[in-house]
């Protein structure tokens, strides 16, 4: 017996609204569903449901759709599903804990559409400012195997200046690239 359905076209769900233009639905469910995957910024989340929205409703004004998602991401905000501040904190223990310097993550915040007052703030207000670069700088070095972790001795001065010039380019500033040659073999163990 030949399947009757074979024929038949598979019903399409219409997303749209009864005007034709943006539906408000749709964009909660898209950034509810982005945000349950990726923690986000809401200027990164603005981005993702412009997007969303060119390609789901072309005909639809761009007025139209800004306002939408203007609405949209102030509504996840009250809700606390965006939140730019746990967000910064988050992404400056994580970059800590990689080994990158406070320059190179105050760039990736700004790249996420923080703002410079914020994120400058987050890192004036951090007491142990010197004592966390440090760390970061040893778990750099530690990844790289340069300075005390090197696997050859740095005896020779231009391998030295060339180790630390590696540190310098990853943001940390020469105090700090400095200590992290004199840190002593015996302390490395408690790293």
């Amino acid at each position: 017996m030949k399947n009757a359905n074979i024929n038949r076209l598979p019903k399409k769900k219409n997303s749209k609204n009864k005007t034709g233009g943006v539906c408000q639905k749709n964009l909660k469910n898209k950034a509810l569903n982005y945000l349950g995957k990726y923690a986000s910024t809401e200027e990164k989340l603005r981005k993702i449901l412009a997007k969303y929205c060119k390609r789901k409703w072309p005909e639809a004004t761009i007025q139209d759709s800004a306002e939408h998602i203007k609405e949209t991401v102030k509504w996840c905000s009250e809700n606390g599903y965006v939140n730019d501040y746990d967000y910064m904190i988050m992404k400056i223990n994580s970059g800590r804990l990689k080994g990158q310097s406070a320059t190179l993550i105050k760039q990736k915040l700004l790249q996420a559409g923080l703002s410079k007052n914020i994120v400058l703030k987050a890192f004036t207000e951090d007491e142990n400012h010197f004592e966390n670069e440090f760390k970061a700088a040893l778990v750099m070095a530690k990844k790289k195997r340069i300075g005390p972790f090197s696997l050859k001795p740095t005896n020779d001065k231009s391998e030295r200046r060339r180790q630390i010039a590696r540190l310098a380019r990853a943001g940390f500033n020469y105090e700090i690239c400095k200590n992290v040659f004199d840190y002593s073999i015996e302390s490395k163990a408690n790293l």
